[in-house]
């Protein structure tokens, strides 16, 4: 039989490893929460950043540029063609590429791989559907070739190609603009010391932009001339009539004096001058001659009774 003291040492030894235990426990359990704790911000910090990460998705057709100029002449003989380029990606089904004419709803133009392109409202008939831009099966038919551009035909174009995934569209502006058909430039006398120079443009399109210069001999350059009357007049063909108009003094005229009467079309390359020379009295000459022809006969009908 063992003695007590031995038995207290061993139920002591025992006694010490529950203690030490329990307080590990204890220290365990104060530690716990800071780890969860911790555990679950890195979790919600790591479902925040998969939420918040961009989704990147190739697109199925992405347009690269929309061609159409800016201005074109009406009637242009070899008409004018606007194309829309794009990339498909691989396997895209679904192709469609249409054309749309300022705030249409439907489109003037539709193309669809494999048929033949339609032309619809105002284009109709206007519209080349034998055009082709490439021999590429998804793209030789995208642009549009109008045959003979006139003046109703300003305005947006917009080019939308779509597949079943997706679309993209861009849009521009051109204007088919009207050379004048008729430019003049004359005089006429108000009073005996103020002349009117007017110029006048018409059968244009859009609205021209009309200046009057007056040109300096001695330094050789061109001043606008700023107190001028300008009208515009709307005909029926939709084109337009501009006249403009400024007063002169006598006293501002020379033997050299030289008027330029400059057109401008907005928007376009078009400019056009007309020079117009000065003279102070349209009857002066005739005046002068009639004086020199009744000096010479009364001259000769004296002569003659005389004799």
């Amino acid at each position: 039989m063992a003695p007590h003291g031995i038995t207290f040492l061993r139920l002591t030894g025992w006694t010490w490893k529950i203690v030490l235990a329990l307080i590990a426990c204890n220290h365990l359990a104060l530690m716990w929460p800071f780890f969860f704790a911790v555990g679950c911000n890195a979790k919600i910090e790591n479902q925040f950043k998969l939420q918040s990460a961009p989704v990147l998705r190739e697109r199925g057709v992405t347009l690269t540029e929309l061609r159409v100029p800016t201005s074109v002449m009406a009637s242009i003989k070899n008409g004018v063609v606007l194309d829309c380029l794009y990339t498909l990606r691989p396997n895209s089904i679904g192709l469609v590429v249409a054309w749309y004419f300022n705030n249409s709803a439907r489109p003037v133009y539709q193309w669809i791989p494999g048929q033949k392109p339609l032309s619809i409202g105002v284009f109709r008939h206007r519209a080349n559907l034998d055009y082709k831009v490439s021999d590429d099966n998804d793209t030789m038919h995208r642009a549009l070739h109008i045959i003979n551009p006139t003046i109703e035909l300003s305005g947006d174009y917009r080019c939308v190609v779509s597949t079943y995934h997706d679309e993209d569209f861009m849009i521009k502006r051109m204007i088919v603009y009207s050379p004048e058909k008729k430019f003049d430039v004359y005089q006429k006398r108000v009073n005996n010391d103020t002349i009117r120079v007017t110029c006048m443009v018409s059968g244009v399109y859009p609205v021209p932009r009309l200046t009057l210069f007056n040109n300096s001999v001695t330094d050789k350059q061109s001043y606008p001339l700023v107190h001028s009357r300008v009208d515009i007049n709307r005909l029926k063909d939709t084109s337009y009539e501009v006249i403009i108009s400024v007063l002169i003094s006598d006293d501002d005229i020379t033997t050299q004096s030289t008027l330029d009467c400059e057109l401008k079309i907005p928007d376009t390359p078009y400019v056009k001058r007309k020079t117009f020379v000065f003279f102070q009295d349209p009857n002066a000459a005739s005046n002068t001659y009639s004086t020199i022809f009744y000096a010479v006969a009364f001259y000769w009908v004296f002569k003659l009774v005389a004799y």
